[in-house]
């Protein structure tokens, strides 16, 4: 994580400040960690590309913004808010965009707490008492206008039982962290992506800066299903920094899957059937758990999901995040789920953007965070098991330490073997097992890993019979097919990988010489010229062996 920075905030640059004050952060005897920062200062997290559009012109755009835009988009819950909930934030929060405002837009504080732009004309009358409705019907203790933006702080709102927390945007442009931890908040959501061509300029300072101050934080996907498919915004998305790991930090990447708020995009299903629908959601799914090893979790409300998905229950499997305002407790739940993993109560405070809670125990949302396995509270369990051969060769070479978790569940491979598919920090890896080699792993994504995956996997080389290891200057690791016939792929940094075909003439003469001690490394694959095969090696050899007579012959080059 890049520390935040101790800066003056310049214009168009997004900083992450610690501003000089400190604080004492109230935790809870169980909390699985604390604030990390409590010396230090406030965290505040500053985005001021966007912060004009927030301040004076906050309104949702005709068509899904671009990264680039001055609109941050859509947020969370964006079709059942006013844009004066959109844009909320908390009192503590708020003096900190007063000072960005001040500092880039040259604004002044007014009497009432917020921020005008200097020769700006009063809200009108109408306005102002409209505003003044809408707070006194929150409880809140000031309203002011910001522009065309108008702020309502809250002094105490209801907060149901559960670990607190927030989901914010670039609507929120600054944001004291500190503020939002000391009132209660443990995790933070951050829009990261909308559909395929937009990435929050807030983010970066955003995921930061509620990381710093000691929350679990993870990124969301406002999903736009009509503009490509599920498994190309689970790309983007995790291209952009909605990835996973098990640092017990992070939380599952959010799929935010709801009304459409675009009219350029259709109705409010995104002009998409039902089944349409599943599929794409069924698309992003499979695609972010290829990528990062786990299921991501679904932001959503019960009656868009029974509009939309025919309230298919096939996705009870990943930790749902309701949206269900104005309740003591959600009333109805999506087909599948007896109850929510986290639930956002409220678009009204007291945290800055969207307040919610995780209903579970400190030790179910520790595991929220850490496991790839990680069973919703009112959902089934997810996840692969394994066993076998392949189940006891990942246990003894360290598990889901070294390999991390399965993602795929365990598939027929050629020739009667068997394979399984795991990823660590969206590292894959594959285990085989043929019952003439017994399991044994393969790292797909090393050089002999490549390799092995160009040749044709197990129909190619064979299936392996040790894992990979190191050599006197490199790696090799050795492939068997049924017929028993065995291919060495080595690997150096100077030569790259290349196979030698240990039951070959070739192969037996550059073994019986000393191999990689005796003629070196292979730089070349096996290759013919004329009636002979030939294959060079990185001492200056060249090994041919003739076709037509059988003879080998080694050449000094």
């Amino acid at each position: 994580m890049i520390p935040p920075k101790r800066s003056v905030l310049p214009a168009a640059v997004t900083a992450a400040v610690l501003a000089l004050s400190t604080f004492v952060p109230a935790v809870a005897a169980d909390e699985p960690h604390q604030n990390l920062n409590p010396d230090k200062g406030d965290v505040v997290s500053v985005e001021t590309k966007e912060l004009q559009t927030v301040v004076e012109d906050p309104k949702l755009p005709a068509a899904p913004p671009k990264t680039g835009d001055k609109n941050p988009g859509a947020t969370m819950g964006q079709k059942m808010k006013s844009m004066e909930d959109t844009t909320r934030v908390s009192k503590a929060s708020e003096k900190e965009l007063e000072k960005v405002a001040d500092t880039v837009l040259g604004e002044e504080p007014t009497g009432s707490g917020t921020t005008k732009k200097p020769g700006a004309a009063s809200a009108s009358p109408s306005a102002a008492s409209s505003s003044s409705a809408s707070a006194k019907a929150a409880g809140a203790t000031s309203v002011g206008p910001a522009g065309s933006m108008s702020l309502v702080i809250q002094a105490s709102t209801w907060r149901p039982a559960g670990i607190a927390g927030m989901d914010v945007s670039g609507w929120q442009p600054a944001i004291n962290w500190s503020a939002e931890y000391n009132a209660g908040a443990r995790f933070a959501y951050v829009k990261t992506t909308e559909g395929i061509n937009y990435r929050s300029e807030a983010f970066n300072d955003q995921y930061t800066g509620s990381y710093a101050v000691g929350m679990n934080r993870g990124g969301y996907h406002f999903a736009l299903p009509s503009q490509s498919s599920g498994a190309q915004q689970a790309d983007f998305f995790v291209n952009n920094g909605g990835g996973w790991s098990a640092d017990g930090r992070t939380l599952p990447g959010l799929l935010d899957i709801e009304y459409n708020p675009y009219a350029s995009l259709g109705n409010t299903c995104y002009n998409m059937s039902q089944g349409q629908m599943n599929s794409w959601i069924k698309s992003f799914s499979d695609r972010y758990k290829q990528r990062t090893g786990r299921l991501p979790a679904i932001y959503t409300t019960t009656d868009w999901w029974t509009t939309c998905t025919g309230n298919t229950s096939q996705f009870n499997n990943h930790p749902l995040h309701l949206a269900s305002y104005g309740v003591a407790y959600p009333q109805s739940f999506p087909n599948g789920w007896s109850s929510h993993d986290l639930w956002q109560f409220t678009d009204n405070g007291p945290f800055s953007g969207d307040s919610n809670v995780y209903g579970g125990s400190w030790a179910q949302y520790a595991s929220l965070a850490s496991s790839s396995t990680y069973k919703p509270l009112g959902g089934r369990a997810s996840g692969y098991s394994v066993g076998g051969g392949i189940g006891t060769v990942y246990r003894a070479t360290g598990g889901a330490g070294v390999w991390g978790d399965p993602v795929t569940g365990e598939g027929n491979a050629a020739y009667g073997g068997r394979y399984q598919e795991f990823v660590k920090n969206g590292v894959k890896s594959t285990g085989y097992w043929h019952p003439r080699t017994g399991g044994h792993m393969l790292r797909n994504t090393t050089s002999i890993g490549q390799k092995f995956l160009s040749a044709g996997r197990e129909r190619g080389y064979g299936f392996p019979i040790n894992q990979e290891r190191n050599a006197s200057g490199g790696a090799f690791q050795v492939f068997r097919t049924t017929a028993g016939k065995d291919t060495k792929v080595m690997w150096s940094s100077r030569t790259g990988s290349h196979a030698i075909k240990e039951f070959g003439a070739i192969g037996q003469r550059w073994a019986r010489d000393g191999m990689e001690n005796g003629y070196g490394f292979p730089t070349t694959d096996e290759y013919r010229a004329g009636t002979e095969v030939r294959q060079q090696f990185s001492k200056g050899y060249m090994i041919g062996y003739n076709t037509a007579n059988g003879a080998t012959r080694v050449v000094k080059l």
